[in-house]
């Protein structure tokens, strides 16, 4: 399947994201002799602009504290932000990712307080966005508005009853590469989205 589709992914109160192979950081990590506090090194130190020009990781500011719907786009065709009826608000360009373990996620600041196999093995069982990658180079390009999204809902007297509203969404376009893209994207970006 090439286009992937999360409802009801949350920011865990913060407003980041970040997208990567969880496994590539702690790889990353280990051979940078990098603490388990990840947030704050990534924050005070130049560490945080290296991890994200490699690929390591692809952070997400301006995250409103939404549900989110979200795409993992990996076709040629039109994105879903795009199509007719839906509300683009946010088209960024210029990011890569480094894949190593097969495995991408959207995940949250609050696992890099405390980046440990621990907490890793518990990101990975966890209820997340993610999808299955070949290991490689990627360019990422990152979507960021209104979908229409069909959404069922329990009535007084108990029926299902669906209804068509707008979500906030996420979309991630994701192309394979033969080397590591150029970062060229700007992670000071906000994607904050309004209804």
């Amino acid at each position: 399947m090439a286009v992937h589709k999360f409802n009801e992914v949350l920011n865990d109160l913060m407003d980041y994201f970040i997208l990567g192979d969880v496994d590539c950081l702690m790889q990353y990590k280990i051979e940078n002799d990098l603490p388990d506090d990840l947030l704050t090194e990534f924050t005070t130190e130049e560490t945080g602009d290296q991890v994200v020009e490699e690929g390591v990781i692809v952070p997400m500011i301006g995250i409103v504290n939404y549900p989110y719907t979200v795409y993992f786009n990996l076709s040629d065709d039109v994105p879903e932000l795009l199509k007719p009826g839906n509300e683009l608000q946010h088209k960024r360009d210029g990011y890569c990712l480094t894949v190593v373990n097969g495995r991408i996620y959207l995940y949250t600041i609050p696992y890099l307080r405390d980046f440990t196999k621990e907490k890793v093995d518990l990101l990975k069982k966890y209820k997340h966005a993610t999808i299955e990658l070949p290991n490689g180079f990627y360019s990422v390009s990152i979507l960021a508005g209104l979908t229409k999204q069909t959404l069922e809902i329990k009535t007084e007297s108990g029926e299902i009853e669906q209804i068509e509203d707008m979500e906030p969404t996420f979309e991630f376009l994701i192309k394979p590469s033969n080397e590591k893209p150029d970062f060229t994207a700007d992670f000071t970006y906000s994607f904050s989205i309004e209804f």
